[in-house]
């Protein structure tokens, strides 16, 4: 049975995109194995992958030189882990969701020529991306004019909008539940959780006009 890793951060933005490709792949006869870092073993019960593979990763914080050094041998250590699991696995394809530790998978899959695809969820691209997006050999968007269409990177890019699990689909089908009161209560209601928001974060600030 072919399959495709999948690559992903450990948040939610990232994961869920995947979740929702690998059960489009499932539904196609094609396996999927996810391979992130050890924030996802959160979700990592109900992600649907034949296998999920936690890889060496960091994220760039701040311009401290140490800082960078140790961000850089942590995803080459991730990078040669990948290399690894490539070979042994064989996947027909990698596509990545942003994140740091989505650079040691897709940038592995590079260097084994293994067909490599990049997908970004934002309207900017986010630095994970932006330092594979040269080396991939395609990148999906979920918006317009995230990559200028006339560059070297415009030629492989493609708007695809953002993967949604089924899950999701399902609830947006879903009609609304109204309160008794209709409309007006569910406004009435949002004005107050707003107002209530307001006033926390006025006392937070300690009542300052302005707060960050």
């Amino acid at each position: 049975m072919p399959f495709v890793l999948l690559a992903a951060g450990g948040t939610g933005g990232h994961l869920f995109p995947a979740e929702a490709l690998a059960e489009a792949l499932d539904r196609r006869g094609v396996g999927a194995a996810l391979a992130t870092d050890d924030r996802a073993e959160r979700y990592g019960k109900t992600f649907p992958a034949r296998g999920i593979y936690i890889i060496t990763s960091a994220t760039v914080r701040g311009r401290n030189p140490l800082s960078l050094v140790r961000t850089a041998v942590m995803l080459g250590i991730g990078t040669l882990q990948c290399l690894r699991l490539l070979a042994r696995t064989r996947p027909s394809a990698v596509v990545g969701f942003g994140g740091y530790p989505t650079i040691p998978p897709v940038l592995a899959a590079t260097l084994r020529d293994v067909p490599s695809l990049i997908h970004e969820q934002n309207a900017v691209m986010g630095r994970a991306n932006r330092f594979l997006a040269p080396r991939v050999d395609a990148i999906a968007t979920s918006f317009a004019d995230v990559i200028e269409p006339a560059s070297k990177l415009g030629a492989k890019a493609i708007r695809t909008g953002n993967p949604v699990r089924p899950a999701v689909v399902a609830a947006a089908a879903s009609p609304y539940a109204r309160s008794a009161g209709g409309w007006r209560d569910s406004a009435a209601g949002i004005r107050r959780q707003s107002g209530r928001a307001r006033h926390g974060r006025h006392r937070a600030c300690g009542g300052r006009k302005a707060c960050p």
